[in-house]
């Protein structure tokens, strides 16, 4: 029996399920949503609009607790994003990873962590291209290497990351978050910490630089720049958002898994094969007063 709270939030998020095809809005009905934590949820204001993210302090314990510091600091307010490449990154900060002089401490690689037993990973697929298995952990998209022993977050679109320089223990301030295919060969080679969770479509408006120039934005009068970035837990709970995601461990979120990976509507003349990529799946989320 579901939980009024369940209940509730269902009932909030029922929009999620318009414009998607039947057999995929059926599952999703079975979905069960759960609330992101004020401390894990940030609040990011552009010129183009608001994008919210979730931060991931179990895969990456010591760059989210620098992320939140600094956005505590106001590190971030007025910074730009300087580097985005059409196709790949958004990244913004304070130039660091482009050698500009920062106070900031380095923060270690990251990239992967211990399997354990307290971690519910949702299977998506199995011998993917860059893993031995995909799928989901807590709503993030993961992979993980059962012989090795290791689990470690993927580069799916709204992915977050920090950036660095070649040193593995080299990234301090910037970070990027990904808004184009998915570049799966960075798996395991960045501190991914966090995904964008409302507002993709908010990323998608900051001004590109160009290609040629490695998408660095030469005139900054065009750079989106941040007006204010704020965690959650910092705002007063009567003014407080709430975030609701879907919960990757819930039977509808399975069936929904299996549905987009058994095509079997009409519209498909030749059936696809009985494969999956991780990041297609599509991960939806509200944010509410």
């Amino acid at each position: 029996m579901l939980s009024l709270s369940q209940v509730k939030i269902r009932a909030v998020l029922a929009a999620c399920l318009v414009g998607l095809p039947p057999a995929v809005a059926g599952a999703a009905e079975d979905i069960i949503w759960r609330q992101v934590q004020p401390e894990n949820l940030v609040f990011m204001e552009l010129p183009e609009g608001r994008v919210t993210l979730e931060l991931n302090p179990r895969f990456a314990p010591q760059t989210v607790q620098q992320f939140r510091k600094l956005v505590q600091d106001g590190f971030y307010r007025g910074l730009s994003f300087y580097r985005v490449i059409d196709g790949f990154v958004a990244q913004g900060g304070d130039g660091s990873d482009l050698g500009e002089l920062s106070l900031v401490p380095l923060i270690k690689a990251e990239f992967e962590i211990e399997l354990a037993e307290d971690i519910p990973f949702t299977l998506v697929q199995k011998n993917d291209l860059f893993a031995t298995e995909t799928g989901f952990v807590e709503g993030f998209a993961a992979a993980r290497d059962p012989a090795g022993n290791k689990t470690w977050l993927t580069h799916c679109p709204g992915a977050v990351a920090m950036a660095r320089n070649d040193g593995a223990d080299s990234s301090r301030t910037d970070f990027y978050i990904v808004i184009g295919q998915a570049p799966r060969y960075l798996d395991r080679n960045m501190n991914l910490f966090g995904r964008v969770i409302e507002g993709m479509d908010v990323v998608q408006k900051i001004e590109r630089g160009r290609a040629d120039e490695n998408g660095i934005i030469a005139d900054e009068t065009k750079s989106s720049r941040v007006r204010s970035i704020t965690l959650a837990s910092d705002i007063p709970e009567s003014e407080r958002l709430t975030a609701f995601v879907m919960d990757t461990e819930s039977r509808g979120f399975k069936h929904m898994l299996e549905d987009r990976r058994n095509r079997k509507q009409k519209f498909f003349h030749h059936k696809p094969p009985k494969v999956l990529d991780v990041c297609q799946v599509p991960m939806t989320g509200r944010v509410t007063k």
